[in-house]
């Protein structure tokens, strides 16, 4: 009976692998309708699990993998491209995916703080509706905005971020809740959510 339940948890993570594969080349237009590419997306996420097992596969590395597999020109440039931000010092973006999930508590302590100091009234207004920075930030910061915005935005910022590091990733969200702060200071809770949902797909 273990060794069953052990093959069904296998089998749904297989499968939740395969799910988050496929949202992630919705995003990436090369790929939409090729299976080849989400092949090749699993290739790179197991090779990378082998590669590092202390991290393995966690959701949102897809996205930024397949990011890579559709820049470069092939499946091994992409892999150790993916490997460079996961584990250079300027990137580092491994420890978003580590177990107790330190980076990610960092990040977004340093994107409020940022937001507090340089967008004050949308931050006093988040607070006045009990919007958790989390709930917004999360999605667009692990995976350098690589899930949710249009793909020409996403190649901007990488190419800024394989630059110069982390600052632009912060640039970059205060640019896009400043242009977003004067419908959400009109907004409610909800509304909030529903409004950054659909501003992350025509921003």
């Amino acid at each position: 009976q273990q060794q069953l339940q052990q093959q069904q948890q296998q089998q749904r993570d297989k499968d939740e692998d395969d799910d988050d594969n496929s949202d992630a080349f919705e995003q990436v237009a090369k790929f939409a309708v090729q299976s080849t590419g989400q092949a090749a997306l699993r290739r790179l996420l197991r090779a990378y699990s082998t590669y590092d097992p202390q991290v393995g596969y966690c959701q949102g590395m897809n996205f930024i993998a397949a990011l890579f597999l559709m820049v470069m020109d092939d499946e091994e440039t992409a892999f150790w491209m993916f490997v460079s931000v996961m584990n250079e010092d300027v990137y580092n973006l491994r420890e978003l995916f580590v177990r107790d999930m330190a980076g990610t508590q960092e990040v977004l302590y340093v994107a409020e703080r940022l937001i507090e100091q340089f967008l004050p009234r949308l931050f006093d207004h988040f607070q006045l509706q009990n919007v958790q920075m989390s709930m917004i930030l999360t999605p667009w910061l692990m995976t350098i905005y690589t899930r949710n915005f249009p793909f020409e935005l996403v190649l901007r910022v990488w190419d800024s971020f394989l630059v110069e590091g982390w600052k632009v990733v912060y640039r970059t969200m205060l640019a896009l809740l400043e242009h977003a702060q004067p419908a959400l200071l009109q907004l409610e809770f909800e509304e909030i959510i529903m409004y950054l949902r659909e501003f992350t797909s025509t921003v």
